[in-house]
């Protein structure tokens, strides 16, 4: 009895995070997902905040390692070229991250994103109206292109 009052208090103790965690650790497991495409994933995802400082510098070091490097990347250009306007979110974050990334990660991101920067560059053009009529793309969305899409073209000082 002991065990299923223990079971009980557990179950009434998750929140609505716990059990999202729960069941995105299950999809990566199902879905073989890597930790390191866990964790752009979670620094991309559509909540309304911005990911940790702590999850962006753990990528950032995550740049510094070739395996990692080769999973990380993709998985930021598959944010950028695999999501429909209205996840917007996604799409920013993924911007913001790479811009992070250039910044404090890895040469060899600096070198990567010059070799994708016609897919930077159609970001310039985004577009999303939500259905408050605020046009997301304008208020962020094509500033952060324009902004930082120059970075590539420097050169690299950490």
């Amino acid at each position: 009895m002991d065990r299923f009052d223990s079971l009980a208090n557990t179950l009434s103790n998750l929140t609505v995070y716990d059990l999202k965690s729960m069941y995105n650790q299950a999809k990566n497991v199902v879905l073989n997902i890597s930790e390191m495409e866990s964790k752009v994933r979670e620094a991309t995802n559509d909540e309304p905040w911005g990911a940790s400082s702590t999850l962006m510098q753990e990528i950032a070091q995550g740049t510094f390692n070739f395996q990692n490097f080769n999973e990380i990347m993709p998985c930021i250009y598959a944010r950028f070229m695999e999501k429909e306007a209205r996840q917007w979110r996604q799409i920013y974050k993924a911007l913001q991250l790479l811009e992070y990334l250039i910044k404090h990660g890895s040469e060899r991101v600096v070198d990567d994103s010059r070799s994708h920067i016609s897919t930077l560059k159609m970001l310039r053009n985004f577009h999303y109206i939500d259905d408050k009529g605020k046009d997301e793309g304008q208020n962020g969305m094509q500033s952060t292109a324009s902004q930082w899409t120059p970075l590539t073209h420097c050169a690299y000082s950490p």
